[in-house]
């Protein structure tokens, strides 16, 4: 896997992330709503796989999924501007090849 595939699998556990952090802080006051949580592992070949299960109830959650919500932002962040970077390294390469 490369630089760039790796940090795409990164943005996307990151979008992931989020999703399960919303999913929770949405049904906070439903009845019977089933707590999310992310888990993540690393891929064989670089990079991230997450996989999805039920968490424990938690009164104190909502507050930590807002805190997971926003470091999954900072994340996502990270990784584009991985992506940014490995961008313009590939365009000095090339001109300079030109």
């Amino acid at each position: 896997m490369n630089v760039m595939e790796t940090a795409l699998s990164g943005m996307r556990a990151a979008q992931q992330g989020v999703q399960v952090a919303a999913h929770n802080v949405a049904n906070v006051a439903t009845p019977d709503a089933q707590r999310l949580q992310l888990q993540r592992a690393a891929a064989g070949q670089g990079g991230v796989e997450t996989t999805v299960v039920a968490a424990d109830p938690d009164p104190t959650a909502p507050l930590g999924d807002l805190l997971a919500a926003k470091a999954e932002v900072v994340a996502f962040a990270a990784n584009a501007a991985v992506i940014r970077r490995q961008d313009q390294m590939l365009g000095s390469l090339l001109d300079r090849e030109a």
